[in-house]
C-alpha cells in the first residue's frame, strides 16, 4: 500500500523547486524515486501486483480537503496495477487536486489497518506493508500514535520516507528505535514496533540505500507478528 503527501508545503508542482515537480526530461522527483526504488523490491512479494494507493492533504476538484483519497481518482476502489500504475495515478492526481494541508497520517494508517484487520478476520495469512512518502512534520502526532498502537497487533508494517529538508525529529518518535514502545492517549502500549522511518536526503547524500535502510527492520517486524500469533510456516 502506498500513501503520498499532497500538502502545500511541497511547493507548486508546476515550478521546478517543488518536491512534486514532474521534470519533462523524465528525471524522477523524490516521490517518484521512492515509489520506484521501494516498489521494485516489494512488488515481488505481492502475487497479484495490485496495490491500494492513496493521497492525503489535498483538495480534490469541487471538494473539501481530504486526508485519504484514492490516488486513481476513483470513488469506489483504491487499487492500481503494478508500480507503473502507482506512477500513473500519482502523475494524474497532481493535475486533479489542489495542494492543501495539514499533514495528517491518522486517516491513512486507519485505512491500512482496516484492510489488514479485514484480512485477518477472514482467516487469511497475509502481511501488509504501507509506504508513506511525506515532506512534512506530522500535525496529528497523538492521533497517529493512537492509530499505530491500535494497529500494532495487526499484520502490518509501515515504512515512512521523508523527502525535502524538514526537521523530522517527530518521525523518530514514531519509529521507536530506541526501545520505547509507543503509548496511546488512553495509556495503551504498542504490542510491537511496526514503523521504520528514513529521511531521503541521507540517501541523496550517498550515505545509505533507501531500500536497504527502509527494509532493515521488516523481517524482524514480520517475525514478531507471526510469533505473537503463533503462526507457523506451512510446508
Amino acid at each position: 500500500m502506498v500513501a503520498v503527501d499532497f500538502t502545500a508545503s511541497n511547493g507548486n508542482p508546476r515550478l521546478p523547486d517543488s518536491l512534486h515537480y514532474v521534470d519533462p526530461s523524465g528525471r524522477p522527483n523524490a516521490y517518484q524515486r521512492a515509489i520506484l526504488e521501494v516498489g521494485e523490491v516489494l512488488q515481488f512479494y505481492d502475487s497479484d501486483r495490485r496495490f491500494p494507493a492513496w493521497g492525503f492533504g489535498a483538495r480534490p476538484i469541487d471538494g473539501p480537503v481530504c486526508h485519504c483519497f484514492n490516488l486513481n481518482g476513483s470513488s469506489t476502489y483504491c487499487e492500481v496495477e503494478g508500480i507503473q500504475g502507482i506512477m500513473m495515478a500519482y502523475t494524474s492526481a497532481l493535475l486533479n487536486v489542489s495542494l492543501a494541508g495539514p499533514t495528517l497520517f491518522g486517516p491513512v494508517i486507519s485505512n491500512a489497518a482496516k484492510i489488514a484487520g479485514q484480512s485477518l478476520a477472514s482467516g487469511h495469512h497475509r502481511y501488509f506493508v504501507l509506504l508513506i512518502i511525506t515532506d512534512g512534520v506530522v500535525t496529528d502526532l497523538q492521533e497517529t500514535k493512537d492509530a499505530l498502537v491500535k494497529a500494532s497487533d495487526l499484520p502490518l508494517s509501515i515504512l515512512i520516507v521523508g523527502v525535502g529538508g524538514a526537521d523530522f525529529k517527530e518521525m523518530e518518535v514514531l519509529d521507536a528505535d530506541k526501545g520505547e514502545r509507543l503509548e496511546s492517549s488512553n495509556g495503551c502500549v504498542a504490542i510491537r514496533d511496526i514503523v521504520q522511518f528514513v529521511p531521503f536526503r541521507d540517501v541523496q547524500n550517498g550515505e545509505i540505500s533507501v531500500v536497504q535502510e527502509l527494509l532493515a527492520e521488516l523481517p524482524t517486524q514480520f517475525l514478531s507478528y507471526t510469533r505473537n500469533r503463533d503462526i507457523r510456516p506451512s510446508y
